[in-house]
């Protein structure tokens, strides 16, 4: 087992197991407020501005983790 241990980062797959699930928390909580924006507001200015910053919000989260997840490795 322990010779398995040399090949086996386990720092980094709980690292990587942190990021996919963050990632996948953001995606799922962007997703529902644009779900919820889509139905409760009506066509117009604010609803086109959220729909883009929900955008833009989750782009960044997605680069923000990709350059932690670049740091810590």
């Amino acid at each position: 087992m322990e010779k398995l241990a040399h090949w086996i980062d386990l720092e980094s797959i709980k690292l990587l197991t942190h990021h996919t699930s963050a990632v996948i928390t953001a995606v799922l909580l962007t997703a529902l407020v644009g779900f919820l924006v889509q139905r409760l507001l009506h066509d117009g200015f604010a609803k086109k501005c959220i729909l883009w910053l929900d955008e833009f919000l989750i782009v960044g989260l997605f680069v923000w983790f990709a350059y932690e997840l670049f740091l810590a490795l």
